[in-house]
This record gives structure tokens, C-alpha cells and sequence, in this order.
């Protein structure tokens, strides 16, 4: 819906609500989303009386092993060993990937979590992991596989996360990352950043993967993307000031509007999109 209602209505509600109503949790789109869109029988094959069929998901991927090519220990404990360097988009600190995962608590091999047994990648930016991620993840190329090997501290500390991770656990990750958003600054604005949860309104360009510009009804006009409505927009405009034109290259995992927000433009499809920020409002609660 991109009208001159939805700009000044937008804007309206921020007013009214106190500037904290308009953050909108994006539908489950992650490993516990279940299998593949379109899984399962078709509509109307079961018989009357007969159970339908669980939805078939994706087969589990084995998780990689072997000898690290490369070794690194950060400060506080943190060790990196890469299995694999990749050759695609490097991850900036604060970046959003796609990976494969599988966490195990390091004393006894216990697997906590894993992407790789689920067989679908998870979709997430990296201001929402754990300090071990944020710091662990920065610096590998989209196709590489590290494993970190995360002292307490840099977890889930003295509180621990349930009953499969103790407090003090430190933990090992296995990270297979398979594509990244990708964030270049074409001109750099000159005005108030982007940060935490935000409204932002920009001229919103489209491209699919291959350069060729993508119609969307109304995007000639400014648009006001609010919080939630797009994973790429939450995690790609941080940072970014005012008056300047950002390109992002959005996977397709990061490219799903949740269904209260309609919208015309492609989804769960990899694009290319090209924003220039032309003003924003910066919402109390949470600064990454």
C-alpha cells in the first residue's frame, strides 16, 4: 500500500502511540517454520476418516568436520578455526546471514540446537545473537564454514539458556554460511542515523538478480517502511544517516513481509534494492 495515507497515517499513529506501537513482529520464518513451502499432500487427496500425512521437511545436511586451515583466538577466550574459507560476501560486525548451525555444550558433545539436522538455514542479523556470534561470525565469506568454540562469558553466561545449557556452559558451534545480506553505501547522508527500531521513509528502488529493474506499483513515490516489515530493511538501514543512498542485496530468506502487511513487492525471491533515506524517526526502547 504505497499512498499518500499510509505516509501521513503512519506518522499519525507514531504520534498518538507514543512512538512505540508500530513494531511489528515478522512471522516465523526460520528453521522452526517447519518444511518447505508447499510441502505435504495436496488439498482435498486424503480420504474421509484418514488422518492426513505429517508435512515432509527437508532432509537433514551432515555437519562439516575436519582440520582448521586457519586458527584464531580472540580476546576473552574466543577460538576460531575455519574449515572452510569462502569465497563470497564478506560478513561485516552487525551484518544479518543466512547459516547453517549445530550447537553442542563442549564438556560432554550434548547438541543443543541444529540447523544442519533440521536441513534449512536459519535467517538472522547478528546484533540478536550471542557475543560469541557477534564477534565469532564477522569476517567470514558467504560459502565458509567456521567453528567457534564460545567460553561461557561469551554465551549465555551464569544464567545458562534452559535445561540443555547449564549456566557456566561454554559451547561449540559448527556455522556454514550460505549468503549474507549485502550492504554498500552508494552516497553517504549527512543526517541523524538509523538505529534500534526505526520508521524510516525512502525512494525504494527494485532489481532482480539480474540487474533488470523490478515494477513495483507506487514505488516512484517515498515509502515509509515501519519495524517488522522487513528483515533486510531492519538490519540493512541501521547505520545509515539521513540523506544518503544505500544499495542492499537482500537473500531471499530476508525478503518476507508478514501477512497483516501487504505489499507488491516480490517475495521470497532474491532482490537487489536501492534506498535513499530521506527521513526518519529513531523509536525509544533497545539501540544496537
Amino acid at each position: 500500500m504505497r499512498s499518500a495515507f499510509r505516509f501521513v497515517g503512519v506518522f499519525a499513529l507514531i504520534s498518538a502511540a507514543g512512538l512505540t506501537t508500530l513494531a511489528i513482529a515478522a512471522q516465523p520464518g526460520g528453521p522452526a517454520a517447519g518444511g518447505q513451502p508447499g510441502g505435504g499432500a495436496p488439498a482435498g487427496t486424503a480420504q474421509p476418516g484418514t488422518p492426513a500425512p505429517e508435512p515432509q521437511g527437508p532432509p537433514p545436511r551432515a555437519v562439516p568436520d575436519g582440520p582448521a586451515v586457519h586458527t584464531e583466538e580472540l580476546e576473552g577466550g574466543l577460538l576460531i578455526e575455519d574449515l572452510v574459507i569462502g569465497d563470497g560476501y564478506e560478513i561485516k560486525p552487525g551484518g544479518a546471514v543466512v547459516a547453517y548451525y549445530h550447537g553442542t555444550r563442549k564438556n560432554d558433545g550434548f547438541v543443543f540446537d541444529s540447523a544442519f539436522d533440521r536441513g534449512e538455514p536459519a535467517a538472522f542479523p547478528l546484533t540478536g545473537v550471542i557475543p560469541g556470534w557477534q564477534q565469532g561470525v564477522p569476517g567470514m565469506r558467504v560459502g565458509g564454514v567456521r567453528r567457534l568454540t564460545i567460553p561461557a562469558a561469551l554465551g549465555y553466561g551464569e544464567r545458562g539458556a534452559g535445561e540443555d545449557i547449564p549456566p557456566n556452559t561454554d559451547l561449540v558451534f559448527v556455522i556454514e554460511v550460505v549468503d549474507a545480506l549485502q550492504i554498500e553505501d552508494l552516497t553517504v547522508g549527512e543526517g541523524e542515523a538509523a538505529t534500534g527500531q526505526f520508521v524510516a521513509v525512502a525512494r525504494t528502488s527494485y532489481f532482480d538478480e539480474t540487474g533488470k529493474p523490478i515494477d513495483v506499483p507506487g514505488d516512484d513515490a517515498p515509502y515509509v517502511w515501519i519495524p517488522g516489515e522487513m528483515a533486510a530493511i531492519d538490519a540493512g538501514v541501521t547505520g545509515m544517516k539521513v540523506g544518503g543512498t544505500r544499495r542492499l542485496v537482500v537473500p531471499k530468506e530476508m525478503n518476507i513481509t508478514p501477512s497483516q502487511l501487504p505489499t507488491a513487492r516480490p517475495q521470497n525471491v532474491k532482490l537487489t534494492m536501492e534506498l535513499e533515506l530521506i527521513a526518519l524517526r529513531n523509536l525509544p526502547g533497545r539501540r544496537r
